[in-house]
């Protein structure tokens, strides 16, 4: 099944402008700047008034980092319908917009000791949480979820967790490197309202970007690592470290096979610190 854009793109633009969508930008990569309920409030709309093939990234320093360096990296996030910011540090580098250089050093301290006491966490959307809320809404709602992706069975367990929210859902499990076709074929006979990605960051976008227009969901939403906590394989980090989004560093310490990929956020941070 082919998308018809020309009267997607009118009948969403449409809907969108209901919200009055806010958007602010780091290096040239449009986040979305309001909170959970807004979000959700959006997504429902999209599914109520039957918007197809929507798409959700859930952005972090990582990505902004990885699209400094790679074009057809950012020209994919250039497409989404929302960039949603799932990292405490691109919150911390929005106070410093528009500052002079020293002033970004010294307002770059007080906010990361602020956000270490729990603060300016109101436009934070993890993947993990943005997951639950909307299974939660699709209880509500009777919306029909699949669960894409993941390591091994992890889609088939993290279905089996949300079973207690009694809510329609299908899963495929693992990376569709020669079955697509299957997979698209299973997506489409299910028709879900909204469809988890979890191939990590750029490999769930790539996906996305390059099957969307064949597929008939209400939205995609690219969720990363989220199968490996709801499935059991990782254990999550307590409300403590949550309070300080410091949610990364507790999965470093528990795996820290992942220390290369995390050596972008002080780069992430110099960055910041040093735009002209």
């Amino acid at each position: 099944m082919e998308l018809k854009k020309g009267f997607r793109d009118q009948k969403n633009k449409k809907i969108d402008s209901v919200f009055g969508l806010s958007d602010w930008e780091i290096f040239n990569i449009r986040l979305f700047g309001s909170d959970m309920n807004q979000v959700l409030k959006i997504i429902d709309s999209w599914i109520v008034f039957k918007a197809k093939r929507k798409w959700i990234a859930t952005v972090n320093p990582e990505f902004v980092m990885k699209s400094t360096k790679d074009d057809n990296f950012k020209s994919l996030l250039e497409k989404t319908d929302l960039n949603v910011v799932d990292g405490i540090g691109l919150i911390w580098a929005k106070r410093l917009s528009g500052k002079s250089f020293m002033g970004r050093m010294l307002s770059g301290i007080k906010i990361g000791g602020e956000i270490l006491k729990g603060g300016h966490k109101e436009e934070l959307i993890t993947g993990v949480d943005l997951m639950s809320e909307l299974c939660l809404l699709a209880a509500k709602k009777k919306y029909k979820v699949f669960f894409l992706g993941g390591f091994g069975d992890r889609a088939k367990r993290t279905m089996k967790y949300f079973e207690k929210y009694k809510i329609e859902m299908d899963y495929c499990s693992g990376e569709p490197r020669f079955n697509n076709e299957k997979v698209l074929e299973k997506i489409n006979e299910f028709k879900p309202d909204i469809l988890f990605v979890a191939y990590g960051m750029k490999k769930q976008e790539e996906w996305i970007d390059k099957y969307l227009d064949k597929l008939d969901i209400g939205v995609a939403i690219g969720v990363g690592r989220s199968f490996d906590y709801y499935s059991g394989d990782l254990k999550r980090a307590s409300s403590v470290w949550r309070k300080m989004g410091m949610e990364w560093l507790y999965s470093l310490i528990k795996e820290p096979k992942r220390f290369k990929r995390q050596l972008e956020l002080p780069k992430f941070v110099w960055k910041v610190l040093t735009q002209n």
